[in-house]
């Protein structure tokens, strides 16, 4: 798994990097993750949360964009190998898993993990925006950051009903 190294020399740098970084995740999870994730859960909540996941990632990156725009122009490039391994792992776990059940247990855990990293990012980087006295910045990515937190309790009261449904021998 690659690890975010990006070359700065200030708060302000590493800040805009890891914008960068994130709108890559971001992207990723909208145009590869969460279409995958629709279309292979069976449970018909699991999908319906997916997809309003779904609508709310491209806001996310909308979000991302207009802080960018406003900080430094047009973003660079900086793919997140993190979000990319934990797509890829949940693409193997599901393509071994026969039973439909396991199917979505497997999805709802790779979304909580994918939940729990983006709120980890997220809390930093308003943290950071903070510091640096970008308050619009700090409200937009606050708003983010609880949307990410309410994606991920939805993920998991839903795996209290569908865990306990999976086939367990």
């Amino acid at each position: 798994m690659g690890v975010f190294t990006p070359d700065v020399n200030n708060l302000r740098e590493l800040y805009i990097a890891k914008l960068e970084h994130t709108l890559n995740s971001e992207r990723q999870i909208a145009d590869k993750g969460l279409p995958a994730m629709i279309e292979k859960s069976t449970n018909p909540q699991l999908q319906q949360a997916f997809r309003k996941h779904f609508e709310e990632t491209r806001e996310h990156v909308s979000r991302l964009e207009q802080i960018l725009s406003s900080n430094k122009g047009e973003a660079s490039d900086s793919k997140c190998k993190i979000t990319a391994a934990m797509i890829s792992a949940a693409e193997s776990e599901i393509g071994d898993a026969a039973n439909e059940g396991i199917r979505d247990v497997i999805l709802i855990a790779a979304g909580n993990g994918i939940e729990h990293h983006e709120i980890a990012t997220y809390g930093t980087l308003r943290t950071w925006a903070q510091i640096l006295g970008e308050k619009q910045d700090a409200a937009i990515l606050e708003k983010t950051l609880g949307e990410e937190r309410n994606a991920d309790e939805l993920l998991t009261r839903l795996s209290q009903q569908i865990n306990v449904e999976a086939p367990v021998a």
